[in-house]
């Protein structure tokens, strides 16, 4: 009797084992898929998008090694990683709506800024609506609040 017990432990034991084997595959597997299907999305976009998403990925590092070195304030620099990130989405949603591999000229800019961007901003902002075009130079596209409302403008080319 004790052998068939000591057999049927061990069996159990294999079972176990191949088990937490199979379990460890499966997990390994879908990891793959996964990190894979974040690999397809990226490539789906044409050079000049890629190019730009390398950029700010740049950026990105570069504002990270000031913040990390003390060569930027606090404010400066969760304002810079907010506009970094609104800067990245408004691209990546117009690339979506056009279906185009083009990155226009935009320029993110909070409240202070938008006089020294456009004349009158300040004045011109209170009046108009998203994708108005001002003074045949600039089109608003919207504004983003993430601690402070940034104002978003796309650089027309001239005619």
């Amino acid at each position: 009797m004790p052998a068939r017990l000591a057999s049927s432990r061990e069996h159990t034991m294999h079972r176990i084992r191949a088990t937490q084997i199979c379990l460890l595959i499966l997990i390994l597997v879908t990891a793959r898929l996964l990190a894979g299907a974040g690999e397809r999305q990226s490539s789906d976009y044409g050079p000049e998008v890629k190019s730009f998403l390398d950029f700010m990925r740049h950026e990105e590092d570069e504002l990270e090694f000031q913040n990390r070195h003390n060569e930027i304030s606090r404010r400066d620099y969760l304002r810079t990683k907010m506009r970094i990130a609104i800067h990245r989405q408004t691209v990546l949603n117009l690339v979506r709506e056009t279906g185009e591999d083009y990155v226009p000229e935009l320029h993110i800019v909070v409240a202070p800024e938008v006089d020294q961007l456009i004349e009158d901003g300040t004045s011109i902002l209170k009046t108009i609506k998203r994708r108005d075009v001002i003074k045949d130079k600039w089109r608003y596209l919207g504004n983003v609040h993430r601690g402070e409302t940034f104002y978003i403008f796309e650089r027309l080319a001239a005619k």
